[in-house]
């Protein structure tokens, strides 16, 4: 298998999703906020309890993804407390989900051998998934036989 796919062109930086996702997920610690998300975490210090961020870096990550449209502030109140924010994600942070699961059957790879991984399950069938690239018909591309192309918003399916 190639370690390339088809290009059509050189495509620049400005219409190209890898750079912007680059620089959506500039760090490691924007990485792992978005996995917690991803696990459902919401507040502050859960954050900080699962990742062991610093609150300042932490304020600035949140306010990064904030204004990048990835999280949404949303405001809530614990009895006997002041109102606070949690972190949910827009539906632009959402679609990051797919990245996340990506890395995270990618990054298994990179683990030590014979070291425990986290895998993805068909939740009800308890059966191993893997990602796929398919077509339009639910049929599996192989990445020697795709191309990349720049579209015009009109031209999306």
């Amino acid at each position: 298998m190639s370690n390339k796919v088809t290009l059509s062109d050189q495509f620049p930086p400005e219409v190209c999703g890898i750079v912007k996702i680059a620089e959506i997920l500039n760090d490691k610690w924007t990485i792992l906020l978005l996995r917690e998300a991803f696990y459902g975490t919401t507040k502050f210090n859960d954050f900080i309890k699962h990742t062991g961020i610093s609150k300042q870096i932490l304020s600035n990550r949140l306010k990064h993804l904030v204004q990048s449209n990835i999280f949404q502030l949303s405001i809530y109140k614990e009895h006997g407390t002041r109102e606070r924010y949690e972190y949910l994600l827009t539906a632009k942070g959402k679609s990051l989900n797919i990245v996340l699961l990506a890395m995270l059957e990618s990054g298994a790879n990179f683990l030590l051998e014979n070291q425990p991984a986290v895998q993805i399950f068909h939740q009800s069938q308890n059966t191993l998934l893997t990602l796929k690239i398919v077509d339009d018909k639910n049929h599996i591309v192989h990445l020697d036989d795709i191309e990349l192309r720049i579209t015009k918003p009109t031209d999306k399916l």
